[in-house]
Formats: C-alpha cells, structure tokens, sequence
C-alpha cells in the first residue's frame, strides 16, 4: 500500500530483542516487548548459514518457516529501500519485509508510543 518510512524513523528498532513469532491464518506478528510489526503480504527470512526463506500469506506457502531462530535475537540494524524493510539481527539472520503500490495494507509497525505506521 504504501512506501516504508525512512531508515532514521525506525531506528527505535535497533537493540530490541524478538520475543515472539506468531503465525496467523493472513498474518505473521513479530513482536519486541512492546513494539511490533504485523505482516500481511511477503516476506523473506535469511538465516545465518545464507538459507533464504520466501513466505507471502496470499499466496501458496514457498517454504518451510524458520522464524523461531529470529527468538531471542536482537535487531543489529534497519535498512530501508521504499518497498522493503530488512532487519539484521544479532547471530546474522536477516529478515526483509515487503510493500507495495496496491490497494491493500500489507502490514503495520507498532511503536512504543503505539504509533502506527501502515506500510
């Protein structure tokens, strides 16, 4: 739906740990103590032996579902593009989340504030 925000307007990400990993029927929550980020469209996890994961809930699952390696890991750094956002964690995974141009919402990030931004 719409562009991420800048790399700077994230960055309260940066030192938050993943706490949990919930697998929704149309939905994956990734969550940080009291920061969150909901998905509703594609992702891609990278682990840190260099495996690439693709998981889109609209569309049929590519493959398996690692993100429990992402528990426990702290977010090392944000990088932004305008239609993806990749998280580095701390043992070297990654994860990108994606948007786009359509209609529909592909997700939402949480602050601590309880900001929401709608990508």
């Amino acid at each position: 739906m719409y562009a991420f925000p800048s790399a700077s307007e994230l960055d309260f990400l940066i030192g938050r740990e993943m706490e949990t990993v919930c697998i929704g029927s149309w939905v994956l929550n990734f969550g940080f103590g009291q920061v969150s980020l909901d998905v509703e469209g594609a992702i891609e996890h990278v682990d840190q032996d260099g495996t690439v994961r693709k998981h889109n809930t609209d569309e049929a699952r590519r493959s398996p579902i690692c993100l429990h390696h992402l528990l426990g890991q702290k977010v090392r750094t944000v990088d932004v593009e305008p239609f993806c956002l990749t998280l580095t964690f701390t043992r070297g995974d990654t994860l990108r989340v994606f948007s786009n141009e359509g209609p529909y919402e592909c997700g939402q990030i949480y602050d601590e504030q309880g900001k929401v931004t709608v990508f």
